[in-house]
């Protein structure tokens, strides 16, 4: 059997991301917008006259990922998607961006060409870790805050989580083990997310391979960065999150910081889709 070249498994990447597009339960438009960085990719959803919302996915799951949740927050936002650029999704990066400064002028670049003068942000996971990085930045361009979930951002890892996501590589039996990992018993993640999920994996385009730095991510933030966010943040953690301790991570930012921060019952990592409606009605008790 043959190995896909890079043009392949992108046609398998895009037409995979077409069909989980077709679990979107509410009208959309899909578009993109040039940055310096590349062309990023949007899914927008909701009253164009209503307040934004920018939405953050999750670390190779792509804008697609809040399927569960675009209905009730469509209702009271202009709901903005953002592809994050560099990572496995349609956003298409021209230069390098791992640097946590390039990742945060790229997100402000993309406020401006949307002409969002200030946005509520919901981030999860990788768009979490990527939401504080901002607020670090500009933090000027932000209302409120929604974290679910951080990736790194208040504690490391834990090293297994690293077993799991190197194990993914280039295997669907990986991917399978990780989503069986990240919701046990609890919930089974949709077909066409974990097709798209597996095509992502597959997909070797280096300019879809972000490389660690030192000033880069995965990131934990010092005590002294997280002193100066002032913006209203509520903090997400599932307990049954399996990436890092949740009650260490709840402990360290309930004695260091201003952030409001709530243990979910029942939730793991991926808690927009496992707990969809606690998620969606808490999200909108704080922003609106």
């Amino acid at each position: 059997m043959n190995t896909p070249n890079i043009s392949e498994q992108s046609i398998n990447y895009m037409n995979a991301y077409e069909k989980s597009l077709t679990l979107w339960p509410v009208p959309y438009k899909s578009y993109f917008v040039k940055t310096n960085f590349g062309d990023t990719h949007i899914i927008e959803s909701g009253d164009e006259a209503m307040p934004p919302l920018v939405l953050l996915h999750g670390a190779s799951m792509s804008s697609t990922m809040w399927y569960p949740n675009i209905v009730d927050w469509s209702k009271n936002f202009r709901v903005i998607c953002i592809d994050l650029m560099g990572d496995k999704n349609k956003s298409n990066s021209i230069v390098d961006i791992s640097e946590r400064a390039s990742y945060a002028i790229w997100l402000e670049e993309v406020f401006n060409k949307l002409n969002i003068e200030k946005a509520d942000i919901v981030g999860l996971s990788y768009g979490a870790l990527n939401t504080v990085n901002f607020l670090m930045y500009f933090p000027e361009r932000v209302k409120k805050v929604v974290l679910m979930s951080p990736a790194a951002t208040f504690i490391p890892f834990d090293p297994i989580f690293f077993n799991y996501a190197f194990g993914m590589v280039n295997n669907r039996e990986g991917v399978e083990k990780f989503f069986q990992w990240i919701f046990g018993n609890r919930y089974t993640v949709h077909s066409l997310i974990l097709e798209q999920m597996v095509s992502a994996m597959m997909w070797t385009d280096t300019n879809k391979k972000a490389t660690p730095k030192e000033n880069g991510f995965p990131y934990v933030f010092t005590d002294n960065e997280l002193q100066k966010l002032k913006t209203p943040i509520l903090l997400l953690l599932g307990e049954e999150e399996v990436m890092y301790n949740p009650m260490e991570a709840y402990t360290r930012v309930k004695t260091s910081t201003n952030i409001t921060v709530e243990m979910v019952e029942g939730a793991g990592h991926l808690m927009n889709m496992e707990t969809p409606e606690y998620v969606n009605k808490r999200v909108k008790e704080f922003l609106v």
